[in-house]
């Protein structure tokens, strides 16, 4: 599809449900922008955009590519509300009404208040590795930092028990991976079920104890809010605060894991850093362009339309693959290579359009201000060995364990 007659051009070998592909997509999407940038994948029976303009076009036009089964396309069966859409399937202007109360947890105002929240998480974090390990040695990035570490800075926003952070982490990585359903077997499927029946079960308990004993917390404010009238029913706070769980705590995990990958592989941006850590918004990125914590989104056609000379009938499943339009030769200069010093004026990895990501801020802070507080406590931190072991998602994008060796200052 999408080739000149006479033209003979190897198959396309971008298929989201192999591991080996999703380990490093990156190849696989320049093959697709350079042969096919409107390709029908019959693994997800439906047709992924690779290119940067038709990327953007997709997620600007929510009449003709709808956001409304994102949630069903993501995770099927194993989606822990199904009875109602969340926010991030919704489409102008029905979506607002949600996003408007979910904004108040991402506004500057807001997330700057959590900036002391933010260096004493990481501060506290960090005693624990050293009295756990001494001052030198070895630990789990993922587990032992960046899987903790957001989490402990929204719990008390969102109204979620920090001593379930490690729970929150289990649940959120079965939920993500339930994208990759038609490959996995009965064993790993009825893993995915109970951490969505645990999630749901976690979070209907809350929702309980918030409406008996409101707090100064999200949850208590989703119940007790009202938008044009209207209250929130019990379905839409759980699929909410679940959502802003997911979407305020596996982004910023995933960009911390991904960076210290990055830091081993180009030790330049690591020795910049460290010699002025005021370059950690530059460093960060382009970490965020070149190997992003969010890979893909979801899109159905609404009419029969056309892009980059592809036909796509109504009711068609759209991919808009955002980590392809971030390497977009089209876009950026030497767009394969890592650039610490790239500085990008412009990104794919929070989206575009109506759906751009609220977290976007949040994220990016915490982010930085982690890696400020790791340089200046940790003399070495590295990730031991250059093989990954990435999660079981093609949709998120992030080191499923990072064994690093470390020393103290």
């Amino acid at each position: 599809m999408n080739q000149p007659l006479g033209v003979d051009r190897p198959p396309v070998t971008y298929d989201p449900l192999d591991p080996k592909v999703t380990a490093n997509p990156y190849p696989h999407y320049a093959q697709l922008r350079a042969d096919a940038p409107v390709h029908w994948l019959d693994s997800m029976q439906g047709f992924v955009v690779s290119r940067w303009d038709d990327v953007t076009a997709v997620l600007k036009d929510g009449k003709t590519y709808s956001s409304s089964r994102f949630w069903p396309a993501l995770l099927g069966e194993y989606d822990p509300v199904p009875e109602v859409p969340p926010m991030i399937s919704l489409d102008p202007p029905g979506h607002m009404r949600i996003r408007k109360l979910a904004n108040s947890a991402f506004v500057p105002s807001r997330v700057g208040a959590l900036q002391e929240k933010i260096v004493s998480v990481a501060n506290e974090l960090i005693d624990v590795i050293f009295e756990k390990h001494g001052k030198s040695g070895e630990f789990d990035f993922v587990w032992e930092f960046s899987a903790l570490f957001p989490v402990s800075v929204v719990a008390d926003v969102i109204g979620v028990n920090l001593e379930r952070r490690v729970d929150f982490k289990h649940w959120v990585d079965d939920l993500l991976s339930a994208g990759n359903r038609a490959a996995y077997g009965p064993e790993r499927l009825a893993e995915i079920e109970r951490s969505s029946k645990a999630i749901r079960a976690y979070f209907e308990d809350i929702y309980d104890q918030r409406l008996a004993e409101p707090r100064e917390d999200l949850i208590s404010g989703f119940i007790q809010a009202e938008v044009n009238g209207e209250k929130l029913t019990r379905s839409e706070v759980l699929n909410l605060a679940i959502l802003l769980l997911i979407g305020g705590v596996e982004t910023t995990t995933n960009l911390l894991g991904i960076t210290f990958v990055h830091f081993k592989r180009n030790p330049d941006a690591l020795a910049a850093v460290r010699e002025n850590p005021e370059r950690i918004p530059t460093v960060l990125e382009e970490v965020l362009r070149f190997d992003g914590p969010v890979q893909m989104l979801f899109r159905h056609t609404m009419r029969d339309t056309e892009l980059a000379g592809t036909a796509i009938p109504q009711g068609s499943l759209v991919l808009p693959l955002l980590g392809s339009a971030n390497h977009d030769e089209r876009k950026f200069e030497n767009s394969e290579s890592f650039r610490w010093d790239r500085d990008p004026k412009e990104i794919m990895s929070f989206g575009q359009g109506p759906h751009f990501c609220l977290g976007s801020f949040l994220s990016r802070m915490e982010a930085r201000t982690a890696l400020q507080i790791l340089l200046a406590r940790f003399e070495e931190l590295l990730p031991i060995s250059d093989e990954v072991q990435w999660m079981d998602s093609y949709f998120a994008r992030g080191p499923k364990t990072l064994p690093v060796r470390f020393k103290a200052r």
